[in-house]
């Protein structure tokens, strides 16, 4: 009985305190209504009948949480014609323009502007998978201009989302943890995202396949940006070493399962006269590779193939045919493996087709 009632209590104090998180942003989120009602008419600046629109159209949207977070953006789209017109270019996904005119108001004096000018270009640097432009805005957005915006649950989110997509899985389950914790009223589409995202998180294993299929999305996006720097080529490396492990996990499996020394097991090794086991067969692709060289390839041969020759591996990386890595590993792949490598060349010839 006693453990019953504890349970209930600790329940409804969870309760309490979600109901009181909730209060508590919906009383912040008026306070920076109210604020910035108040700079506009202080504004000798700003005609009358613009001031009187801009209180008007805030009263209209503060009647409820979503309405609550946008009712800064309407008014600032009459105040500011240009910031009209660069929301207009995000909405129409011309990501060069609405950059170029978000980062130009982002410098505003005018501090409910900047802020909100701040949270359309890290939308758009999201949408461009400039996630490490994108998290310095939204740190802003969440110290020196906390004040002047009513996006707090969004960029909180969209944190975690870049910080996904950076490979920083600590820092994300954080971020999209408190999220949830503080934002209990956010919409639904964003809670279970979050919710979503840390599902995946929590089943996340270092060195697996899964692990390969996210670094090469990172090295994708980077290379897509043309950034092929320190960080690129360790995940670079990362990937093929993962790889190999996962390769020779396989083919060790395979020979257990049939056994030393007979059945097909005996018939690779037959091959060519000279060609002893796994290991030399490897050794013999690196010259000529042929009669099925890419057997038994090690973590170092692959390393030693992706860093070949005198010309840097980068500039053969958009064309699977003449990488050495692709070639020389292609044949010991199982059908996941050769999937997940040929969804990864595709995503790039994409990428130059359009």
């Amino acid at each position: 009985m006693f453990l019953r009632r504890f349970a209930l209590a600790v329940s409804l104090s969870v309760l309490l305190a979600g109901t009181s998180r909730a209060a508590d942003a919906t009383i912040s989120l008026d306070r920076v209504l109210d604020d910035f009602v108040a700079s506009v008419k202080a504004d000798v600046a700003v005609p009358a009948d613009q001031q009187r629109i801009a209180g008007e159209i805030v009263q209209a949207l503060r009647t409820d949480l979503e309405g609550k977070a946008v009712a800064i953006t309407e008014a600032l789209r009459i105040l500011h014609p240009d910031y009209k017109d660069a929301l207009t270019a995000l909405g129409e996904e011309n990501l060069g323009a609405a950059i170029t005119k978000l980062a130009a108001l982002r410098e505003n004096k005018n501090a409910y502007l900047a802020a909100d000018a701040s949270y359309f270009l890290s939308r758009a640097y999201l949408l461009d998978e400039r996630f490490e432009d994108a998290l310095p805005l939204l740190a802003d957005l969440q110290s020196k201009w906390s004040g002047n915006t009513t996006h707090g649950g969004e960029v909180l989110f969209l944190q975690g989302v870049a910080e996904v997509a950076m490979l920083r899985h600590k820092e994300a389950t954080e971020t999209l943890s408190k999220f949830l914790a503080l934002y209990p009223e956010a919409p639904e589409r964003m809670r279970v995202g979050a919710f979503r995202q840390l599902e995946q998180l929590k089943l996340y294993a270092e060195g697996t396949l899964s692990d390969v299929s996210l670094r090469m999305d990172f090295s994708r996006r980077k290379l897509s940006l043309e950034d092929t720097g320190d960080e690129t080529r360790q995940q670079q490396d990362k990937i093929i070493e993962i790889l190999a492990k996962l390769i020779k996990e396989a083919e060790e499996r395979e020979c257990n399962c049939k056994g030393g020394g007979s059945g097909s097991g005996q018939k690779k090794s037959q091959g060519k006269g000279g060609e002893g086991d796994g290991q030399a067969q490897g050794q013999g692709s690196q010259s000529g590779n042929s009669g099925g060289g890419s057997k038994g390839i090690d973590s170092d041969t692959v390393k030693r193939l992706h860093r070949g020759g005198p010309q840097s591996p980068w500039s053969h990386l958009r064309d699977k045919d003449r990488d050495p890595v692709y070639s020389a590993i292609k044949e010991k792949f199982p059908a996941r493996y050769q999937q997940l490598i040929e969804q990864y060349y595709k995503s790039f010839q994409d990428d130059s087709d359009g």
